[in-house]
């Protein structure tokens, strides 16, 4: 009770440095009618549990941040024991990376591209690579992640369901794994971020992660695909301990670490 008490007053404070601050300010979700597609207590268990069985990367833990569709944060939790158990600054990649994953996602279906994953994004930003049809170099200078947004707030309230980025549209745009589009169904509802370990570790934790929440599509286009021309890459680099990789094309072109 003590604890929930702690918390409301955190919220409360914050709200109230919120409208004394004019450079963070709530976003706007289309009027309150795009909903999280998550509870906090939902991918606080499914975050937990996808790190626990999975055995790429280095074995860290992680943070993951989901926003709706509209592409504002709704939920923010860690896997560790506490919010000093995963790397602090991985809090606001992943809110980056659900941030492109659900900016760059469409229905299944419709005319477009359907679902694109961050890690899908790697080989097309390269600057020297010609090796692709569609060239994205400076990608990422496109929607800049609003640190002050991303920054704010009490550290002690991180990774809980009063995290001081719900509610705001951090933005920002990370092009390599960790990044996916939820779903329900054939339709993209938001997206979730990871961040904690090596790239191929957050996209392989974030795939467990959205199958745990039932938000992943009936037949996944959003893969990573590693690359096998190193130089001119035909995908995303490897990582250590990359054949593991849930969520993979080729994990086999990966050498065991």
């Amino acid at each position: 009770m003590k604890e929930k008490g702690i918390f409301a007053a955190l919220t409360l404070l914050a709200g109230t440095a919120i409208m004394a601050h004019p450079g963070i300010a709530r976003a706007d979700d289309g009027g309150g009618q795009l909903s999280c597609p998550v509870t906090y207590s939902q991918l606080k268990t499914a975050l937990v549990a996808a790190d626990t069985v999975d055995s790429s990367g280095f074995n860290n833990h992680f943070w993951a941040v989901v926003v709706n569709r509209a592409g504002v944060v709704c939920a923010v939790a860690f896997s560790g024991s506490d919010t000093g158990s995963q790397w602090l600054s991985s809090r606001q990649i992943a809110a980056a990376k659900a941030f492109t994953a659900n900016g760059l996602s469409l229905d299944i279906g419709s005319a477009g591209t359907g679902a694109l994953s961050t890690a899908q994004l790697y080989q097309f930003v390269q600057p020297d690579n010609v090796n692709v049809a569609n060239p994205l170099y400076g990608l990422a200078g496109g929607n800049v992640l609003d640190s002050e947004a991303a920054y704010w707030g009490d550290y002690k309230s991180f990774g809980t369901p009063y995290d001081p980025m719900i509610g705001r549209r951090v933005g920002g745009t990370i092009t390599f794994g960790g990044g996916l589009g939820l779903y329900q169904g054939n339709t993209v509802v938001g997206g979730v971020g990871l961040s904690g370990d090596t790239a191929c570790a957050d996209h392989s934790v974030a795939w467990r992660t959205r199958s745990l929440l039932g938000l992943q599509q009936s037949n996944p286009m959003d893969k990573i695909t590693f690359a096998t021309t190193p130089g001119q890459p035909n995908g995303h680099p490897c990582c250590p301990n990359a054949t593991s990789t849930q969520g993979a094309v080729n994990p086999s072109v990966c050498t065991p670490s």
